[in-house]
This record gives C-alpha cells, sequence and structure tokens, in this order.
C-alpha cells in the first residue's frame, strides 16, 4: 500500500509542473509544494525525474485496470487519450531529458509489458531474436507517437492511434497482446 507521503509529493509535483517547466522544478519546490522535508522526500524518491516516471506508472496501472481496458490496444488509447485532454502537463513533462527522462521510462514500461505479456503466454519464454528488434522498433514508435499527438502533428483520433498501433505490432505476437 502507497503513502499518504508518496501521494503528497507526487500531487505536489502535479500542482507544479502545470504551470513550471520540468528544467525549472527542483526537489526543494517538490519538498515545499507536499510539505515534506528533505529527508522524508528521499526516502520515497531520489531524484525529480523518479517522482515524474512514478506519476507516468500510476496512470499506467490505472489505465491497465482490467475495469478500464481490456487489451493492450484499450491501453494505448487510453494513455493517447490521456495526452489529448492534458497536453500543457504532458509536454512539460515530455521536455524531460537523458536517461531518466520521461521519454526513456515511456519506452522502458512498454518493452517490459510487451515482454511480461509474451512470458505469461510462452511459459516464461521471452522474444526470439526477431521479435526483440520489432518489439524495440515498436516501443520507440510509441515515444515518438506519443510526442507527435502532444504537439499536435497527427491529426489523428486516439482510437485511430490506437488501432494503427496494434496494426504495426509483431505479427507473431499479436494475438497475446490482443484480446478479442
Amino acid at each position: 500500500m502507497v503513502s499518504k507521503t508518496y501521494h503528497a509529493i507526487i500531487d505536489g509535483f502535479n500542482r507544479l509542473i502545470k504551470d513550471i517547466d520540468f528544467h525549472k522544478i527542483s526537489v526543494d519546490m517538490i519538498m515545499k509544494k507536499a510539505g515534506v522535508s528533505r529527508s522524508t522526500f528521499y526516502r520515497y524518491f531520489k531524484d525529480k525525474y523518479e517522482v515524474m516516471n512514478a506519476n507516468f506508472k500510476n496512470l499506467l496501472d490505472y489505465y491497465s485496470d482490467p475495469a478500464i481496458s481490456s487489451n493492450y490496444r484499450d491501453l494505448c488509447f487510453h494513455l493517447f487519450q490521456f495526452a489529448r485532454d492534458n497536453p500543457k502537463l504532458m509536454r512539460k513533462a515530455m521536455a524531460s531529458t537523458g536517461f531518466n527522462s520521461l521519454q526513456n521510462y515511456i519506452y522502458e514500461s512498454s518493452y517490459q509489458t510487451a515482454l511480461e505479456i509474451t512470458r505469461a503466454n510462452r511459459n516464461g519464454e521471452g522474444f526470439t531474436p526477431v521479435e526483440e528488434l520489432q518489439v524495440d522498433i515498436f516501443c520507440n514508435g510509441i515515444c515518438a507517437v506519443y510526442n507527435k499527438i502532444l504537439d499536435e502533428k497527427y491529426d489523428i483520433d486516439p482510437a485511430d492511434a490506437a488501432d494503427a498501433l496494434y496494426e504495426m505490432m509483431p505479427e507473431s505476437l499479436k494475438h497475446y497482446w490482443w484480446k478479442q
């Protein structure tokens, strides 16, 4: 169970990022907004990147709930719709750069989700070398699509974007990732 303090820190970050660019947000600002001490902050998070990524993980976990998303396509739809509904917040979060960036986190979590789904359906076996390459390209593509949706470079409905991504999934894995 996640504590009230954990949520207070994430809520403090969310209040800040609505008005301040990510690179201008400091741990001190998050602590002040959350009403926690430095030691309390560091008990839960190592830096502001981890707060941002935990925030996205919470969103991913929420939309991964079978009561909300019955398949991988639904999950993509909800995440794209969230980006469309919260462009200012997501643009600021996606502006982070480097290894701990949100974009890298989205790639890593997409890849791990695909690997977990595959292993669960193959008695622990992961990707073949060809599938690994395909999934790598697919997950990098998810990040690119997410950025372009935020920048309004695609005139596409989130449902159509989710359907198109399904069509691009590695053929050998589609039946694992999509339940009709």
